[in-house]
């Protein structure tokens, strides 16, 4: 299939039907998928598949105001971008505060394989679902996501239960703080993430993969909102641009 006939549903359809129970590692009471062995799978099927690590003024991650720090990846398949953000984190899982530059680099790679289980790749590691909820369209919704790892002794709900909870946001993770700092994140994630579109189909879905929490920009933070909207204003623009060059050679 072209690039440019991929769609978010197709990669979904492709890459959560793969197992990956046989490569998950257990670590006390949690259940991790190496990034190794999820790239590896993801090469499988998608070899030209891209990977971005996000900096700030040439630092590997975000400072937030309480001293901890976010991490944020990219990953593109074809004209298909989804980023993801994560707190740096140590072995037990809390928010550290001035990470040493091993935790930075950990929690990179943990972020990288939680970015691109929102492709469909390993999502029944993060979520307590039935095996047959994870078929979904990502265009309408994902599965609801419990961090980036799972307790292995956590019962799974029945799909009654399932059903009647609430799915978290796509981009967003439980017990995340949405303040300012979030709203600011994610906006300047956002931004980098919208220079790897090279059309303005790629670029439009990409905003509306993002609808929710831009959602949340529009009701709480609306000064963030209106820089997000530029920034894609001026991207929109930027492309078009280019399109018409290229007519007219």
């Amino acid at each position: 299939m072209a690039d440019q006939e991929l769609t978010y549903a197709d990669v979904w359809k492709t890459l959560a039907k793969e197992d990956v129970s046989a490569y998950t590692q257990e670590k006390g009471k949690l259940t991790y998928l190496s990034w190794s062995r999820a790239w590896i799978i993801l090469m499988k099927h998608y070899p030209h598949a891209e990977y971005v690590f996000h900096d700030w003024d040439g630092l590997p991650y975000r400072s937030l105001p309480d001293g901890t720090a976010e991490v944020v990846t990219s990953v593109k398949i074809g004209k298909l971008i989804r980023s993801m953000p994560l707190p740096v984190m140590d072995y037990k899982n809390n928010p550290v505060v001035n990470p040493t530059s091993k935790q930075v680099s950990d929690n990179r790679m943990r972020c990288l394989v939680k970015n691109i289980a929102m492709f469909g790749l390993g999502m029944g590691v993060y979520a307590t679902l039935e095996p047959e909820d994870l078929e979904v369209d990502p265009e309408e919704g994902l599965p609801d996501e419990k961090n980036d790892v799972q307790p292995k002794d956590k019962k799974t709900p029945t799909k009654k239960k399932a059903k009647e909870e609430t799915p978290e946001p796509v981009e967003e993770s439980k017990g995340e703080t949405f303040d300012e700092g979030w709203a600011n994140l994610f906006v300047e994630g956002m931004g980098k993430a919208m220079d790897m579109h090279d059309t303005k189909e790629s670029l439009t879905s990409y905003w509306k993969a993002n609808r929710k929490s831009i959602g949340r920009l529009t009701s709480d933070f609306p000064d963030q909102k209106k820089e997000l909207e530029e920034l894609f204003k001026n991207k929109a623009k930027s492309l078009d641009e280019q399109s018409e060059s290229q007519t007219e050679e």
